[in-house]
């Protein structure tokens, strides 16, 4: 198949990674294998682990491994990423750089079947890999009340409730099959003027459908917690995030493990965090893409990159 994906802010990634040494890498969001192909025509790399949950992976690795031997995928999610490192047959303690692109591959997305896409006629899917639920079932089965909820909780929807309730409408006259048909009731219910902004009117509610059915913000939770541990001293924790809900567990991540301290009220002392201090932030603020960037690439528009060093 075709690797339509672009990897976004590709040379601002690339830009923290050590030139000066040989070092062992972890690309935990493989995907096209975009980033891990610059990496290893680029830079001095011992091993470069790839993980992706997503079984296309696979693909793209195997035309990347013909012409590159130090790389080896593990086709899994990336929050066992410890367990899958501790069962290698060549054992490697820490890792110098750890990579996360938090964003949907465009092979996903162009791909109808997957059922990711609000704009192409698809069956209800959404699943990356080994996901117990897909969105036939959430969008045909859950309850009004669950169904708002997660449109607000993970799309940050703010009409969440209206759409549930049509939703719910439309499947007592006959099961909601597939994704245009989904595009069109979320799109009925929410104000006209709202269809003329520049993001789709569908675009948080799939958005919350694949965060819930991936179960992806207590994915990247976890990872966070073992990445940190499995970097070596000055290793570099580089993550590329897409919505605010994934930005903001990665912001607080860094601020928490760089000993950021912060105020509940204004009328109480600053209060340190708990726990040792393991993290430097190297990004005060995070990146954005370039706006030649963003016009060849209108995907990449919402990305920001952050990284934090080892200490």
């Amino acid at each position: 198949m075709n690797n339509n994906h672009v990897p976004v802010m590709l040379k601002e990634v690339l830009s923290f990674i050590p030139k000066d040494k040989k070092i062992n890498l972890i690309d935990a969001t493989f995907g096209g294998g975009g980033y891990s192909r610059a990496i290893l025509k680029n830079f001095n790399i011992k091993n470069l682990i790839a993980i992706d949950r997503d079984p296309i992976s696979k693909i793209f690795y195997e035309e990347l491994k013909k012409d590159f031997d130090n790389i080896e995928l593990f086709n899994q999610k990336f929050s066992k990423l410890d367990e899958l490192l501790k069962n290698r047959e060549h054992f490697i303690e820490k890792y110098d750089v750890i990579i996360f692109d938090l964003g949907i591959s465009s092979n996903q997305i162009d791909n109808p079947e997957r059922g990711f896409s609000f704009q192409k006629d698809g069956p209800l899917d959404m699943k990356m890999g080994s996901s117990n639920l897909n969105a036939f079932e959430v969008i045909n089965s859950f309850d009004e009340k669950k169904l708002a909820d997660i449109f607000y909780e993970f799309g940050e929807e703010k009409y969440s409730r209206r759409i549930a309730k049509n939703i719910v409408i439309n499947r007592t006259k006959k099961s909601i099959e597939n994704t245009l048909e989904l595009s069109e009731i979320i799109k009925k219910s929410v104000p006209i003027k709202q269809n003329f902004k520049k993001s789709h009117p569908a675009t948080k509610t799939f958005q919350a459908l694949r965060i819930f059915i991936n179960d992806e913000l207590n994915e990247l939770k976890i990872a966070l917690e073992k990445s940190e541990n499995l970097l070596s001293k000055n290793g570099l924790l580089i993550i590329v995030s897409f919505q605010s809900l994934e930005d903001r567990i990665v912001k607080d991540f860094f601020n928490h493990k760089s000993g950021k301290r912060w105020r509940s009220s204004r009328h109480l002392p600053d209060l340190a965090d708990l726990g040792p201090t393991t993290l430097k932030i190297i990004t005060k603020k995070p990146l954005r893409p370039k706006d030649f960037e963003i016009h060849d690439n209108p995907r990449s528009r919402s990305a920001k990159l952050r990284v934090a060093q080892k200490i």
